[in-house]
């Protein structure tokens, strides 16, 4: 299984790696060895077995990254950011030339250029600002509490209609060859713009209208893709930074069972959800879950589909094997490296990497297919979570504030209190972090004390101090949440000695008492019904 594992990944033969391979396994090793030795100053940390399952937890966010990402500034620094800038080319319909299809359809661009000539997809800034937050590059993937996800060669086949196989797109970017390049790709180039536009800032939400597809029955290629089912949504429409700070609390309390993992359909039926669906989009499934550099002139991304198996519907490894995804390529920009032109000879190296795996898999036989199991998949999520940051929105209240009773006047004066009161609070995601929060450390120090009861020779006495205090906590806890429930008087306070277990049984005893200690007293009767 594991070899037919990696030839469906597009890795080499075993025992062979290519450069990038063997530099991936260096660093990861390399970086384990030196975080050992520096343990708490801020790099990855590992911990054997965090899950009970043979996983090893690795701190997946790495300093160089994580001190300039937004997401440390905001939870670190509580820093308030607002939403991102997004320039485009805008969301009016391009008109296509008729002539150009018998030139485009031999490159397999037809079923993108069909799409794209409706016009470009609206920007939402305050979405694509709450993803870029959760964007690692570490891993690039998205960080969420449901788990890692990320756009894949199945996104690129289902909703562009792009072709996966052929060479990459890394041409030289002078200003003076692109037009003599596109006459070698498609045998002609496109007329200078008579009255060129520059690109237009987001901030002009739209509803769409439902728009019927031109169906080309004698040109298959042209029916539409996955994207056309999105082409009729409307989108919110608001103050984009009330939005971003929407979409920011709901992706922190997204759970995996909120989620639709596999929108395209099951691993086989893929598309049968979309009558007319383009046959170019399930064409080359095979290579969807291959791992490989993504190239894009000067941009060169690993695609890592091995840790979003849940995406496909199949078996989650945990933890899934690490990368590097190489801090040098992040550091590429087109305004840095403005000298550079000739990226087909910078990323050389890349584009044999990618034709490599293309060719592993096109003579790779049949793939062995584990599907989704939710055991695997639990076991992952809890490696995952003790792995990264999945929470952006601060808690609403400090960690120390069940362990005195409640003073609501000082409450009322807390930020998440005040900005309630303000409107500017509306989402339940803070309360519902420091809730979370709370419950775990209470299982934590539930097990604890159970697994001390086993080795104290008299542990009633403490197990009873224990319970008392966790009652009060929870008590505590609801009264936040807007119950006005009295902490029930004791005739010991906190400070009290707590009495042996000889002195505890000898006064039940006495009493004549037969109940357990571990048995809750009655509450009393119930209320009576409210009858106006």
């Amino acid at each position: 299984m594991a070899a037919t594992a990696a030839h469906a990944g597009g890795m080499a033969a075993p025992g062979q790696a290519w450069p990038w391979q063997r530099r991936s396994a260096q660093h990861h090793h390399g970086q384990a060895r030196q975080h050992r030795s520096i343990r708490g100053a801020g790099g990855r940390r590992i911990a054997m077995d965090p899950c009970g399952q043979g996983c090893r937890m690795v701190w997946l966010l790495d300093q160089e990254y994580d001190r300039d990402h937004r997401a440390f500034h905001m939870t670190e620094r509580r820093t308030d950011l607002h939403p991102l800038k997004i320039r485009y080319h805008g969301t009016v319909d391009i008109a296509y030339d008729e002539r150009y299809t018998e030139f485009i359809q031999p490159t397999g661009l037809l079923p993108f250029i069909s799409l794209v000539s409706r016009g470009g997809p609206n920007m939402n800034a305050a979405a694509l600002t709450a993803l870029v937050d959760r964007w690692r590059p570490e891993t690039h993937t998205f960080h969420l509490r449901a788990g890692e996800m990320t756009p894949t060669l199945q996104d690129v086949s289902m909703i562009l209609g792009l072709p996966i196989q052929g060479d990459p797109l890394c041409m030289n970017s002078g200003s003076d060859e692109w037009r003599r390049q596109m006459e070698d790709l498609i045998g002609m180039a496109p007329p200078p713009p008579a009255d060129p536009k520059d690109r237009l800032s987001v901030g002009r939400p739209r509803v769409l209208n439902e728009r019927p597809w031109p169906h080309h029955r004698n040109n298959l290629d042209r029916e539409p893709t996955w994207a056309y089912i999105w082409d009729n949504v409307s989108e919110m429409t608001s103050d984009p930074k009330i939005i971003y700070r929407h979409y920011t609390e709901e992706l922190d309390t997204l759970t995996a069972e909120q989620v639709d993992w596999e929108p395209y359909g099951t691993y086989y039926r893929i598309g049968a959800g979309m009558a007319d669906l383009n046959h170019k989009c399930p064409e080359e499934a095979r290579f969807w879950r291959m791992r490989c550099p993504l190239i894009c002139m000067w941009l060169v991304e690993y695609h890592q589909p091995h840790r979003v198996m849940r995406q496909f519907g199949l078996y989650q490894e945990c933890p899934p094997q690490w990368q590097d995804t190489d801090q040098a390529l992040h550091r590429l920009d087109r305004q840095r490296q403005r000298k550079i032109t000739n990226w087909h000879v910078h990323h050389s190296g890349h584009v044999t990497a990618f034709q490599h795996c293309l060719e592993v898999i096109r003579n790779a036989g049949p793939v062995e297919i584990v599907p989704h199991d939710l055991a695997a998949f639990n076991n992952y999520l809890q490696w995952f979570h003790q792995s990264t940051r999945i929470e952006l929105v601060k808690p609403a209240y400090g960690d120390d504030i069940l362990d005195d009773p409640i003073e609501f006047d000082e409450v009322a004066q807390s930020q998440h209190d005040i900005y309630a009161r303000k409107g500017r609070s509306t989402s339940i995601a803070s309360e519902l972090n420091f809730v979370r929060s709370e419950i775990q450390k209470t299982a934590d120090e539930c097990e604890v004390v159970w697994d001390q009861s086993y080795r104290d020779e008299k542990p009633i006495g403490p197990l009873r101090h224990f319970i008392k205090n966790t009652a009060r906590k929870m008590r505590r806890l609801a009264n936040l949440l807007g119950c006005r429930d009295g902490e029930i008087p004791t005739s010991s306070s906190e400070e009290a000695e707590i009495p042996d277990d000889d002195a505890i049984l000898s006064q039940s005893i006495s009493r004549g008492a037969t109940r357990s200690a571990y048995q809750l007293k009655p509450r009393g009767k119930a209320p009576n019904q409210y009858t106006p």
